[in-house]
């Protein structure tokens, strides 16, 4: 048997989950020059702005993300699912040209361990821009997100998104986990922006996982909140986080909408129709 050292050992460690990484992400449809993603049970996929750019989602993030923040020196925003970091520092450049007159301080949190360490990786705003590797359910990301905010003297931060993530929640945590992720962001959050998945790709992600193997979601046939996805979401930020709904985009190229909320700090709520 060959000895290994430390330092070979963390090499092979990250060949063998890059390999895993890419064999869950590879298109299941190599005919087709856009091809869907394959399959993942938590939506980490390898490749994953190759199938959604992330200057697409740029074009639909609303004015009022900004706008509504308040007169803090300092924007603190918080990127759910951050994956490889493209989005995430597409955002910081986003709000720094709109927001010149403040620092900005993002950080960007994924369970996935190859996808932080290659986000760190290109991360050309170390300064400003942060990855860390952390399921949003641990015991630990309560005290790293307080730790975080308590960093740069804020109570909430001044927005937290969330893009296409609320399905692969949905899927592992069932409807009691959905409500809680949105009853934990927006206890940190003075507005969240949410970008849901509807209830045909819900169906998609289990027939992927199927196909390749890799067992199904136990909880999907069970889900009390499916089809209106968006309505029901809305329905928990509105009467048990007290959220309103500020903006809905238009449809970006694969026909999902981002929809921002604040926090209703009057306790009132929105009754606009979804």
């Amino acid at each position: 048997m060959i000895a290994l050292s430390a330092r070979n050992c963390r090499d092979f460690i990250k060949c063998a989950l890059d390999a895993i990484s890419s064999r869950m992400s590879k298109p299941v449809d190599a005919g087709s020059s856009r091809s869907e993603p394959g399959a993942s049970r938590h939506g980490n996929f390898i490749d994953y702005y190759r199938f959604h750019p992330a200057e697409e989602r740029m074009r639909q993030i609303p004015e009022a993300i900004y706008e509504s923040a308040g007169p803090s020196p300092m924007f603190v925003a918080l990127d759910i699912g951050c994956n490889t970091g493209d989005l995430t520092l597409e955002l910081y450049k986003f709000l720094s040209k709109n927001l010149p007159e403040r620092k900005i301080s993002i950080i960007g949190i994924d369970l996935d361990p190859v996808l932080i360490e290659r986000a760190q990786e290109k991360n050309d705003q170390f300064e400003s821009v942060t990855f860390v590797c952390i399921d949003f359910f641990s015991n630990d990301r309560e005290n790293v997100l307080s730790s975080y905010l308590s960093e740069r003297h804020k109570k909430r931060f001044d927005a937290s998104f969330c893009f296409s993530i609320t399905m692969w929640i949905h899927l592992n945590k069932g409807d009691a986990g959905l409500e809680l992720f949105l009853r934990d962001v927006c206890s940190c959050s003075e507005v969240v922006l949410v970008e849901p998945q509807p209830w045909r790709c819900y169906r998609s992600a289990a027939r992927r996982l199927r196909r390749a193997n890799l067992g199904d979601f136990p909880l999907l046939e069970g889900l009390e909140y499916r089809d209106e996805v968006q309505r029901h979401i809305e329905k928990i930020l509105r009467d048990q986080c007290k959220f309103r709904r500020l903006h809905v985009s238009e449809k970006n190229e694969w026909q999902r909408r981002l929809i921002l909320y604040k926090r209703c700090h009057d306790e009132r709520t929105h009754e606009d129709s979804a």
